[in-house]
């Protein structure tokens, strides 16, 4: 009775650790050779921003979920706005792999004080 107890248990805990969602690697925008002053905009399309890796079940569709309280500011003086995904949901290849690219608009500001800086929280979740 005991081992068919574990093998249920066994068999209801490996879904769940096989195929879990999980982020593989975030690459970073390089931003060489920008310079701001008050109203100037600089778009980063999506192409070339941010690519965040996932790796889960294969055929699946996932969702990116990006979120920002208040302006958020990569320096003082160049801040962060229209922060999109290019697309918001993507479906996972045969391996279980998947890319978003995330574009941005860079605002040049003059009139900024005090510390700015604030993370951006994102959340990569299965679509049901």
């Amino acid at each position: 009775m005991k081992f068919f107890l574990f093998l249920f248990l066994l068999i209801l805990m490996i879904p769940n650790s096989v195929f879990g969602l999980e982020i593989m690697w975030v690459k970073n925008v390089q931003l060489k050779g920008i310079l701001f002053y008050n109203g100037s905009t600089q778009t980063v399309h999506p192409e070339d921003g941010v690519v965040i890796s996932v790796k889960g079940k294969a055929s699946k569709q996932v969702e990116l979920e990006i979120k920002t309280r208040g302006d958020v500011y990569l320096t003082p003086g160049a801040r962060i706005a229209n922060l999109k995904p290019k697309n918001r949901i993507i479906t996972l290849n045969k391996y279980g792999e998947g890319d978003f690219y995330v574009g941005f608009l860079l605002l040049g500001e003059t009139d900024v004080s005090g510390q700015h800086k604030k993370s951006i929280k994102y959340n990569v979740n299965y679509v049901d």
